[in-house]
């Protein structure tokens, strides 16, 4: 079953009177994207499985707050004191126990999760390019213009002992995540196709990697 109307998060009111300021407006951008593209009830209709039927805090929305919370500047998941904070922008926020509830519930199933997630951001990713219309990366696509992928590993290290974290080349610790990005060129930046999570042991120029 689709939400179409669906809205995780409020649409905050602009006023010029002297009212307090809000921290982290600039997130309404974000908030407003997931509005338009879509992206709230697609993930919704796709984590329904894994949310039970009279839960307070859905999956979906636990997991876009956790995005929203690394997106305005959070490292752990309690930092999502940062959205709890301004309920007028993010609405209800669930609680560490329930977002720490809700990542196990999601990591004993976690291929059919990250396959469930990987659905629906795939059909917000059509939504956006569709409202983007000419400027869609996707227009006047051909051999002579294709569409540059552009894949690079990164280095993020660690500082206990996590699962697949392993050494890396430059004796850190950590993961050596994989990442292919969509070159816009000039006129604009690079767009997130998808990271693959590896160990930090695992070399920049896999093909196998590459592949996948």
């Amino acid at each position: 079953m689709s939400h179409p109307t669906l809205f995780f998060y409020p649409r905050p009111r602009v006023d010029i009177a002297e009212v307090p300021a809000a921290a982290h407006a600039g997130a309404v951008l974000l908030t407003d994207t997931i509005h338009a593209t879509g992206l709230a009830p697609s993930l919704r209709e796709a984590l329904d499985p894994w949310t039970k039927p009279l839960a307070e805090h859905h999956a979906s929305k636990v997991l876009l707050d956790l995005a929203m919370t690394l997106a305005i500047g959070g490292e752990h998941a309690s930092d999502t004191d940062l959205l709890r904070c301004e309920p007028g922008l993010f609405g209800d926020v669930a609680s560490a126990p329930t977002i720490s509830r809700n990542l196990t519930t999601l990591a004993e199933d976690a291929p059919a999760v990250v396959e469930a997630i990987s659905q629906a951001r795939r059909i917000a990713r059509e939504r956006a390019w569709a409202l983007a219309g000419d400027h869609s990366p996707v227009r006047r696509v051909s051999a002579q213009n294709p569409l540059v992928i552009d894949l690079d590993a990164t280095l993020i290290n660690v500082h206990s002992e996590k699962e697949q974290a392993a050494p890396t080349f430059k004796r850190g610790f950590g993961y050596h995540p994989l990442c292919a990005f969509l070159d816009h060129g000039s006129d604009g930046t690079g767009e997130p196709l998808a990271i693959q999570l590896r160990p930090g042991n695992a070399g920049s120029n896999t093909a196998a990697d590459h592949i996948t």
